[in-house]
């Protein structure tokens, strides 16, 4: 009689992703946009912009993660978010910038080769900074009469625990946030801040 192999344990993982968070101001502006968006509405308290999504990462990749943060250069820049759109083949509503600002562009860059080959492919996808505004939509037919002006100045590693009813919302958790210190000009370091 020969011994049955010992089964491996399943290596715990959680659902990830990087991503720039707004402050209430905007919020509130991005809530009353929603308004006059048909569709499955995104809560305000997961409206962000993201950056990088991960997948299903082992629990153990998020030190390296947090590391990555912790070291990256971040500054504030100023974001304006002047034009809505549409994914028709996900019917996805979003509000974003029509011109990319050299910060962004450089913060999504430093982040896409952090992360390749070791947590996500090397896919070549065009970069469109976006935040969802409403799921199960259509077209916005709305005009943005004055652009909604986002200091951006909060980054951080995200959880997403999916909703087990139908139709529901996703919770997002901060697992790791990075904001830079309100006088950064005098090189004072960041600020850490880490939430369960």
């Amino acid at each position: 009689m020969t011994d049955s192999p010992i089964p491996k344990k399943r290596q715990k993982t959680k659902r990830l992703f990087l991503a720039l968070l707004p402050d209430q101001t905007v919020v509130e502006q991005l809530a009353r946009l929603q308004k006059d968006i048909p569709g499955r509405k995104t809560p305000r308290e997961n409206l962000h912009l993201t950056l990088a999504f991960l997948g299903n990462q082992p629990v153990s990749a998020i030190s390296g993660l947090t590391d990555f943060l912790d070291h990256t250069e971040f500054a504030p820049f100023r974001l304006s978010l002047d034009k809505t759109g549409y994914f028709p083949k996900i019917r996805l509503s979003w509000i974003g910038p029509t011109r990319i600002p050299e910060a962004l562009d450089k913060l999504h860059e430093t982040t896409r080769q952090f992360l390749i080959p070791t947590y996500i492919e090397n896919k070549k996808e065009t970069f469109r900074p976006h935040i969802t505004l409403a799921r199960q939509s259509v077209l916005p037919d709305i005009k943005i009469d004055a652009p909604i002006i986002w200091q951006v100045n909060r980054f951080a590693l995200m959880q997403s625990v999916l909703n087990p009813e139908p139709g529901g919302h996703p919770g997002y958790h901060i697992l790791h946030e990075i904001v830079p210190a309100s006088h950064i000009e005098k090189n004072i370091s960041p600020v850490h801040r880490k939430r369960a």
